[in-house]
């Protein structure tokens, strides 16, 4: 069974074979265009290169000196034209600039900046004035304080003291409190309300001792 087989599928190969066209008749066709074409191409060539001379030649022709030299005047004809043309264009439209400046100009007034700076001159003048009068204000209240102060100073200086009678006492410079450093004082000195009044050394000491008694006559 399995060579039955294997004969039936090479008698299909062999008949697919058949049906195949040679390898020689396959390269055939494409052999003989690139012939055919090998055959028209220095043909072709040479029937381009006689169009183009053909051409180069027209073109030629018609670039003469003479030519050349007419195109050259035309344009610069045309551009002396418009270069005449084109100084009014430039006059007209500088003076039609000239002319809307000089309008906007009108309209650039110095007025309302003068009143601006008149408005706000006034707002100095009256901030310079508050100013002033707050200075003014808080300068009265610091010296009213500072007398009130001073009030208070002299209230309760020794000097208030004085007024009511007492005096200060002072001995070598030195406020005296008491007797004994009285006495020790080389000099003395009283203050009393309306100036001061100074007296000699300390007190002489009285003698203790007493005087011999006289002899009796009889």
């Amino acid at each position: 069974a399995l060579g039955q087989r294997l004969e039936v599928r090479g008698q299909r190969l062999r008949d697919l074979a058949r049906a195949l066209p040679r390898v020689e008749t396959l390269l055939d066709q494409p052999r003989q265009k690139v012939d055919s074409v090998g055959e028209r191409l220095p043909a072709a060539l040479i029937r381009s290169v006689q169009t183009r001379r053909v051409r180069l030649s027209e073109r030629a022709g018609s670039l003469r000196p003479a030519l050349l030299h007419r195109a050259v005047e035309g344009e610069a004809r045309r551009l002396e034209d418009r270069a005449g043309r084109l100084d009014p264009a430039l006059l007209r439209l500088i003076t039609a600039r000239r002319e809307a400046l000089g309008r906007r100009s009108d309209r650039l007034s110095l007025r309302p900046i003068q009143r601006d700076l008149g408005v706000k001159r006034e707002r100095l003048g009256a901030l310079s004035r508050r100013f002033d009068e707050a200075a003014s204000g808080q300068l009265a209240e610091l010296r009213r304080k500072l007398d009130a102060l001073d009030r208070l100073r002299e209230t309760l200086s020794y000097k208030a003291t004085l007024e009511r009678g007492y005096a200060v006492v002072r001995g070598d410079g030195h406020v005296v409190t008491g007797k004994t450093a009285a006495a020790q004082a080389s000099g003395l000195e009283i203050e009393f309300a309306d100036g001061r009044f100074k007296i000699g050394g300390s007190a002489m000491k009285k003698s203790t001792k007493k005087a011999p008694e006289q002899g009796s006559l009889f």
